[in-house]
């Protein structure tokens, strides 16, 4: 029986590591379709928990948040220790940002710690990033026999037959991340509220430039659904200023480098900048605009550390919001207690944390959003790596992921 959608909203432990805007992305090439068992931790201990629930902006009428608040429990408590060991795969259709490569660590970890050990084998299947390849790795995984798929999906509309096939085959499916359209008895989706956050982003930029001047695009990873709807939203938010001037697009794929050479190119015939949108990295705007000898504009971009080291170390402003990489968690976590029988809502909306070179912005609309003024020490960090992307987990997952299996090291 269908589900009603409710939308939940979870506030997101304040991060204590961003990653990765001054360093390299991993931009390597994700084999078609190679699975990899789930490796053993290591047996370090989790860093002393220092995360604080945010609320990022308007209330749901039921929330998980205020259920575990009640009850005491975590999200990781009401995963029951004992019963069926599930058979669960991962399908991931892109590995060329730091994001997808924490995500899997992440799911990866904790399907190593308990109560998951003992409830799931978890696979994770990487292919290329086409609906092709991944409604057939999809397929593939249905005739292997799988309780349940968890699916970062390559289109919004690609894949959604291969799901189907999958849930008329009895198989639990849960998408995240990246949406996908379909809507079927046997698929649930947990997601970020991409446009509500770019519009979010766009707004202070559009106040840091003092509601005019000129602002260039980044229209993120080509097919990828949430990628056209952050675009959509910051283009919409920038066109309520009568006085800002949307003057061009670019395509960073996601991409540290790939994003700086779209943007030389559109410097090249645009030097009159005054801000840019990211996807991802603040380094492609720094990056370019120095290069070009030009004063950097005000950017936003993802929540890696990086991204604010390097706003910082060049005086430039910008603001950042982090999409927790371990939403993968949360879906293999979804999949165990709905193998186990329980009552989910069909699609989960989960908060988002900024943090911004200055909090002294009037945000209109939306003026009860939670904006972190950035902080060494605190919401971002000298010592650690750029690519990283911390707190993993919401405050609320259950389990501790320690720094090391975040970064790979």
């Amino acid at each position: 029986m269908k589900r009603k959608a409710l939308s939940i909203l979870l506030g997101l432990a304040m991060i204590a590591s961003l990653a990765a805007c001054g360093g390299d992305s991993k931009e390597t090439e994700a084999p078609k379709e190679t699975e990899k068992a789930t490796e053993a931790a290591k047996e370090t201990e989790a860093p002393e928990e220092t995360e604080k629930a945010e609320d990022g902006g308007s209330k749901a009428e039921e929330t998980q948040a205020e259920e575990a608040k009640n009850d005491g429990q975590t999200e990781t408590d009401k995963v029951n220790p004992t019963g069926t060991k599930y058979k669960i795969a991962l399908s991931n259709s892109f590995m060329g940002n730091d994001w997808r490569q924490q995500m899997e660590r992440v799911v990866e970890y904790v399907a190593t710690q308990e109560p998951y050990a003992s409830r799931c084998e978890l696979t994770i299947v990487n292919c290329e990033n086409d609906a092709e390849s991944q409604s057939a790795s999809i397929d593939a995984l249905v005739q292997q026999g799988y309780d349940a798929i968890l699916v970062d999906p390559a289109s919004e509309t690609g894949v959604n037959q291969a799901i189907q096939r999958a849930c008329d085959a009895g198989i639990t499916v849960v998408v995240f991340d990246q949406p996908a359209s379909v809507s079927t008895d046997g698929c649930w989706h947990i997601r970020f509220d991409g446009a509500r956050n770019y519009s979010i982003l766009a707004k202070w930029m559009a106040e840091a430039i003092g509601g005019e001047g000129n602002v260039v695009l980044d229209q993120g990873l080509q097919g990828a659904a949430e990628a056209e709807l952050e675009y959509n939203a910051s283009r919409e938010m920038f066109e309520t200023y009568p006085g800002i001037n949307i003057v061009s697009d670019y395509q960073s794929n996601y991409g540290l480098s790939e994003g700086e050479q779209a943007l030389a190119s559109v410097i090249a015939a645009n030097p009159d900048v005054d801000a840019v949108t990211t996807q991802g990295y603040c380094g492609s705007v720094i990056n370019a605009f120095k290069k070009a000898g030009l004063d950097i504009p005000v950017s936003c971009g993802g929540g890696y550390n990086g991204n604010m080291k390097a706003l910082l170390a060049n005086g430039a402003e910008g603001i950042i919001d982090v999409y927790y990489v371990g939403l993968s968690a949360d879906a293999l976590n979804y999949a165990i207690r709905i193998l186990d029988g329980e009552e989910l809502p069909e699609d989960t909306v989960l908060d988002v944390a900024f943090v911004a070179t200055s909090i002294d912005y009037d945000m209109g609309e939306y003026s009860d959003v939670k904006i972190e003024l950035a902080e060494e020490g605190v919401n971002f960090f000298e010592d650690q790596p750029d690519e990283l992307i911390y707190p993993a987990v919401g405050s609320n997952f259950g389990i501790d992921i320690p720094l090391e299996v975040i970064t790979g090291e």
